[in-house]
């Protein structure tokens, strides 16, 4: 299949055009040359540049030629999304709504994978969260995502196959700073080399839903291939795992005992307290589970923010 990619050099997206030039699909890629974590992306696969939410840039990408769309692009930290809500409205929803009126004006609808988020559930639901669960938006960043869902379901009015994913949290290699994970390896790294004593974190208690980025983008890649139409699916572990145990799974690998000290900037205004879903139908219908250990993930997650300071 010829595959768009949009958000390409992001964390996920480098993870996501190497699965999908490792099964041989071809590859047209929006994002720069270098993907979040500063290193080179995929040498086989042209990376081009194009303002997303310019609609008259958007509209000069030819999906002519392409078959199907990964949508990754797009503002993805949920922490700052409470201090400046409407940028994230703005941009998540505007930027998914450019592809679809460019490729709708082209008479090429292609396949699209609206990637949404894990975070729409209530978190009042019963655990695990399926598909099936109600959905109250705990974000700004939720309510963008939401706000992209809906434009999807729109657009396969206009003849579009849509199928949206519901991933929860990401870890993994190439993840930036504003991800637990990312923050606590990279204060981590600092103990190591003397610059540091302690380690500021928020709320530990809280437990999420982690996948590793790698088995992230095997999902979407399955998805493009083999999901319904129509259909959402969510993308999880299925294992509620707290900000403790990534805490003492990452310093495990570190091999240091550092001090810890709450930092009142990195509580959030609305944190729900245990959260996981059930990824059942993903199974079902593409064969999809995760592969990559909890502590896999951690350690590579250190090993990278190592490489990169």
């Amino acid at each position: 299949m010829n595959i768009l990619v949009t958000g390409a050099n992001g964390f996920v997206g480098k993870h996501l055009v190497a699965e999908l030039v490792n099964h041989d699909h071809q590859v047209l890629a929006i994002g720069g040359p270098r993907g979040s974590d500063g290193t080179a992306q995929h040498s086989s696969v042209n990376y081009n540049q194009v303002d997303l939410s310019d609609k008259t840039a958007v509209a000069t990408v030819d999906f002519t030629s392409t078959d199907a769309v990964i949508h990754l692009a797009g503002l993805a930290a949920v922490g700052p999304s409470f201090d400046d809500p409407m940028r994230y409205i703005e941009t998540n929803i505007g930027i998914e709504t450019n592809l679809f009126e460019a490729a709708l004006a082209q008479g090429a609808p292609p396949r699209f994978l609206v990637i949404s988020s894990g975070s729409l559930y209530d978190a009042s639901a019963e655990l695990p969260l399926t598909e099936q669960s109600s959905v109250i938006p705990s974000s700004p960043y939720a309510v963008s995502k939401l706000g992209q869902e809906y434009m999807a379901l729109y657009y396969a009015r206009r003849g579009f196959e849509c199928i949206i994913a519901r991933p929860f949290n990401h870890i993994g290699p190439g993840q930036a700073e504003g991800f637990i994970v990312a923050d606590l390896a990279k204060q981590i790294i600092a103990v190591e080399r003397g610059e540091a004593n302690d380690i500021r974190v928020g709320n530990l208690d809280a437990q999420r839903d982690y996948t590793d980025v790698r088995d992230i983008a095997r999902a979407y890649r399955l998805l493009i291939e083999q999901g319904k139409p129509g259909e959402l699916y969510n993308i999880c572990s299925g294992t509620p795992r707290s900000g403790h145990q990534v805490l003492d799974g990452l310093l495990a690998a570190s091999a240091t005992n550092p001090n810890t000290a709450k930092d009142a900037s990195k509580m959030r205004p609305s944190d729900n307290p245990v959260i996981y879903g059930s990824h059942d139908k993903l199974t079902a219908d593409t064969g999809w589970k995760p592969t990559i250990a909890f502590e896999t993930s951690l350690s590579d997650a250190l090993a990278d923010w190592r490489s990169r300071i």
